[in-house]
C-alpha cells in the first residue's frame, strides 16, 4: 500500500537538477520527497565546473563546498596551447559529492536515501512510485533527476533517442609543480581522439582529469587518458577510473507528461559542445519547480527548448564540426587574437551563449586579412588533413 497521503510533488534523484526542484518547491510550501538511490555523501563522476553567478541565484553560499576558483582556461592542440584570462574568477569547482550533499541539506523536503525507485504507475491525478525495497509513494506530480539512465524515463516512454558520450575520469594527486599550473586553470585538449576532448580540472588538492567522446572503440578512452596525462606528467597507474555515459543533447525530445518532468541529465540536458551538465540541471530543476507551481507543466517542454534547447541544437552542430576538424577551429578560433573577446565572454557569462557564434564567425575576416589568406590557407589545409587522419 502506499504511504500516507500523497506529496504535492516526488523527486527521483537528489543530485543538483532534483535538489534544485525540491529547494523551490519547498520554499512555495509545497510537501516533497526525494528518494535517493544512494547514500550521501556518495562519489559522483563530474568536472565540477559551475557558474558563479548561477550560484547566486540561490539565497545562500556554497562557499563551504567550493575547492577552486578558475582565473584563467586553456585550449590545447597537439602539443600547443592558448589561455584567456577570466576577470573575477566566474567558474567555481566543486566535487560533486560534497555540492550535491550541501544543496541537497537545504530543500525543505522529505528526504529517503539509500532505495532505488523501481517503476512509476499512472493514474489519472497521481502518480505512485515504487521502490527496491518494496515502498510505495503517491504523488500529484513527478520530478525525474535520476540521470542518464533514468528509470523514470524509461517508465513512461521517455527520451527513447537519446544520444549518449562515453567518458572517463579520474581524481589524480599529482606533484606539487603539477598542481601549480593547474591550480586555477581548467585545460581542454582537443585533437587526441576523434569526436571528443580531454579535460584537466583544478580541486583545492588534487586534479580531475578525464576524456569523453561519440562511439569511442572499446579501450580507446582509457588508453588515450593514460596517454595524453603523462605528457602532462599527471600519473594514473594504480588510479580508478570511473566511467560514466553522458546525454548530450541534440535536438527536442519527450521530457514530460501530464504529471511528470524530466530535468538535467535525465532529460538529456548536457551541452553537446562543452559537456557542461550542472548549469542544466540546476536551470531545469527550477523551471521544472517553476511549471508546477504555475500550472504550467504543458509548457515545459517549450520552456525548456526556449531556455536551454535551442543553444544546445546550435552547439550540436558546431560540436560536430570542431571535433571533425579540431585543428582548423584551434587555428581559426583559438589562435584568432580577435576571437579572444567572444571567449572570455563566454566563461564570464557577459553576454548569452547565442551571441558567441555569431561574434566568433565575426572575427575570422579581420584575422584572415591580418594573417593573410595565403599563409593560413596553408595552414588550414596541412591542419585538417591531420585531424582527419585521426
Amino acid at each position: 500500500m502506499p504511504s500516507n497521503d500523497p506529496y504535492d510533488v516526488i523527486v527521483v534523484g537528489g543530485g543538483p537538477g532534483g535538489a534544485t526542484a525540491a529547494y523551490y518547491l519547498g520554499e512555495a510550501g509545497r510537501r516533497v520527497l526525494v528518494l535517493e538511490k544512494e547514500l550521501f555523501p556518495r562519489y559522483k563522476a563530474c568536472g565540477g565546473a559551475i557558474s558563479a553567478r548561477l550560484l547566486e541565484e540561490f539565497p545562500f553560499d556554497f562557499e563551504p563546498v567550493i575547492e577552486s576558483y578558475v582565473k584563467t582556461v586553456t585550449y590545447a592542440y597537439r602539443g600547443e596551447s592558448v589561455t584567456f584570462d577570466l576577470p573575477e574568477s566566474p567558474i567555481r569547482m566543486a566535487m560533486r559529492a560534497d555540492l550535491d550533499e550541501f544543496l541537497l541539506d537545504h530543500a525543505q523536503a522529505e528526504v529517503r536515501q539509500g532505495d532505488a525507485v523501481i517503476s512509476i504507475e499512472k493514474k489519472t491525478d497521481r502518480v505512485i512510485v515504487m521502490t527496491q525495497k518494496g515502498k510505495e509513494f503517491e504523488g500529484r506530480y513527478l520530478i525525474g533527476a535520476d540521470g542518464p539512465n533514468s528509470v523514470v524515463a524509461h517508465s513512461l516512454g521517455l527520451r527513447r533517442n537519446k544520444t549518449m558520450l562515453g567518458a572517463i575520469e579520474v581524481e589524480a594527486p599529482v606533484p606539487p609543480e603539477v598542481f601549480k599550473r593547474f591550480k586555477d586553470t581548467p585545460m581542454f585538449i582537443f585533437g587526441e581522439i576523434a569526436m571528443g576532448y580531454l579535460w584537466i580540472f583544478p580541486k583545492a588538492e588534487h586534479l580531475s582529469v578525464g576524456i569523453g567522446a561519440l562511439h569511442p572503440r572499446p579501450g580507446e578512452l582509457q588508453a588515450t587518458l593514460l596517454q595524453v596525462m603523462e605528457r602532462y606528467q599527471i600519473p594514473m597507474q594504480g588510479l580508478a577510473m570511473h566511467g560514466h555515459p553522458v546525454p548530450i543533447y541534440t535536438g527536442k525530445e519527450k521530457i514530460s507528461t501530464a504529471q511528470t518532468l524530466l530535468v538535467g541529465d535525465a532529460a538529456g540536458l548536457v551541452d553537446p559542445l562543452s559537456g557542461e551538465g550542472i548549469r542544466y540541471a540546476i536551470q531545469s530543476g527550477r523551471l521544472a519547480a517553476e511549471a508546477i507551481l504555475t500550472d504550467q507543466i504543458q509548457q515545459y517542454e517549450a520552456i525548456i527548448h526556449r531556455k536551454i534547447g535551442a543553444s544546445h541544437r546550435v552547439n550540436w552542430i558546431v560540436a560536430q564540426t570542431v571535433y571533425r576538424h579540431p585543428g582548423a577551429c584551434f587555428a581559426l578560433f583559438v589562435r584568432n587574437p580577435f576571437a579572444r573577446p567572444a571567449f572570455i565572454d563566454l566563461h564570464s557569462e557577459r553576454k548569452g551563449p547565442q551571441m558567441f557564434m555569431p561574434r566568433l564567425l565575426g572575427s575570422v575576416p579581420l584575422y584572415l586579412v591580418t594573417k593573410g589568406l595565403g599563409e593560413i590557407a596553408g595552414f588550414l589545409r596541412r591542419i585538417t588533413q591531420r585531424s582527419q587522419g585521426l
